[in-house]
């Protein structure tokens, strides 16, 4: 069973809360996509109680008459029953039921999606191609998410799971993910790219992916080389997509934000290369068209339930 297709809701306010590997945030914002307040601070990665209890004093803070709640978290998880599995990057939510707890917590309805999922819904209802058939979203950020909307509803699998294209075998070697050398994360998060520099250099010392590009920008060689690596793999990722899902539009998440056009264009040379010509040829890829898309992804996933 998936989540519901998205609804008008009636007007009021709506809660929307975003739990990323490295911010928390929760906003208060209407059906129309306006945000009217917002809370953020450093996610508690290890502590999921911790996590919870801060996710339910902030909606009580700033939301306290939202009709309905929306969360969009990294998986792997159980859309259908609002559970977070097993994310690598946030180890304090294994097996954490958190559309049940919310529920029980707040008395109101609440939608838990995918985080790539809830964004890929953001972009279809309030973005540039709003209402696209096809449409996937590329987290590219602390992990590498699928979120696929298709005809105006998010995809999940059997039993409302989460796909996992992170999990993907990319390579037969590299940076180990999900205990997993070579996956399609371990080479397209951006989190991904020191681990990736330090292929070329073991001593190559860039604490994240912000670093890495920072020093490639400078020049450094081995920086620009784990970033063409990295975009090829996000190139391959959105031509399995294509191929698979023969979809009108892939969104490149943080990523294409902050290494911008010369990365995008390398992305999309690896794509039209690996992709089926007919498929290449009708997909759009392009950076987030709104630059608060995690803000929205919350309040896009709290119109399933209202």
């Amino acid at each position: 069973m998936n989540p519901g297709p998205l609804a008008d809701a009636d007007g009021g306010p709506l809660a929307g809360v975003n739990v990323g590997g490295t911010t928390t945030s929760i906003v208060l914002g209407m059906p129309d996509g306006a945000i009217l307040e917002r809370r953020a601070w450093p996610t508690q990665t290890h502590d999921g109680e911790a996590l919870f209890a801060a996710i339910v004093a902030a909606i009580v803070e700033i939301a306290p008459h939202a009709s309905a709640i929306g969360v969009a978290i990294g998986g792997p998880m159980d859309a259908r029953t609002g559970t977070v599995i097993s994310p690598p990057h946030l180890p304090g939510m294994h097996a954490f039921p958190l559309g049940a707890r919310l529920r029980e917590a707040l008395a109101r309805p609440v939608a838990v999606h995918h985080d790539a999922a809830a964004c890929a819904l953001a972009e279809v209802r309030w973005g540039a191609e709003r209402g696209v058939n096809g449409l996937a979203y590329l987290t590219c950020g602390t992990g590498f998410g699928a979120g696929i909307v298709i005809d105006g509803r998010a995809r999940y699998g059997s039993r409302g799971y989460s796909p996992e294209i992170g999990h993907v075998r990319y390579r037969n070697d590299g940076p180990d993910v999900f205990g997993k050398p070579g996956s399609f994360e371990s080479y397209g998060a951006a989190s991904a790219l020191p681990k990736i520099a330090r292929l070329y250099d073991p001593a190559y010392n860039a604490a994240s992916g912000a670093e890495v590009a920072e020093r490639a920008a400078r020049g450094d060689a081995v920086a620009q080389a784990a970033i063409r690596d990295n975009a090829d793999a996000v190139g391959a990722a959105c031509a399995l997509l294509a191929d698979l899902l023969v979809l009108d539009v892939i969104v490149l998440g943080s990523l294409a934000t902050y290494l911008g056009a010369p990365w995008i264009a390398r992305v999309h040379d690896t794509f039209a290369r690996e992709a089926l010509p007919y498929h290449a040829g009708s997909c759009t890829l392009r950076a987030p068209s709104l630059p608060n898309v995690q803000d929205l992804s919350g309040l896009a996933a709290a119109l399933d339930v209202v």
